[in-house]
């Protein structure tokens, strides 16, 4: 399992998880959400088991309710990672106090596109965990 801490850490982490999820058919559901940790799992079918477990930790900003779910993007991307400009117009927009100091990233999934992430499928948090369910796809992710 890896945890993703820096930009170049993170978009790395994101450009592998989108080279397992593209067009697997994967459905996302929020697991939990509160401050702490926004926890989302990804499967192909929930009766049955979880592929992926997703962890948005010390969340600073979501608009991703905390029951949401929604399918894939099938032919697309699923993650996304804001730019610095992108990230610093919604921290100013919805007036999110950061701490001094801290490092933040913001993660977009592709809900409704990524263009829209004012709208839906945001998380402004300090680090990212991603942890398949298959041991080989995690191997993938040692940095």
């Amino acid at each position: 399992m890896a945890v993703f801490c820096t930009y170049d850490d993170i978009k790395k982490g994101i450009q592998i998880f989108n080279k397992h999820a593209y067009n697997a058919g994967l459905d996302f559901k929020v697991y939990t959400s509160d401050q702490h940790c926004l926890y989302v799992q990804g499967s192909f079918d929930f009766g049955y088991y979880v592929n992926v477990d997703i962890e948005f930790r010390e969340v600073f900003y979501t608009n991703i309710a905390p029951d949401a779910a929604w399918p894939d993007a099938w032919h697309a991307d699923q993650l996304f990672l804001l730019e610095e400009e992108e990230l610093q117009d919604l921290i100013d927009f919805r007036e999110i106090e950061i701490p001094e100091g801290k490092t933040v990233f913001g993660i977009v999934f592709n809900i409704i596109g990524k263009d829209n992430y004012f709208i839906n499928g945001t998380v402004i948090c300090t680090s990212l965990y991603i942890g398949w369910r298959y041991p080989d796809y995690n191997a993938q992710y040692a940095l």
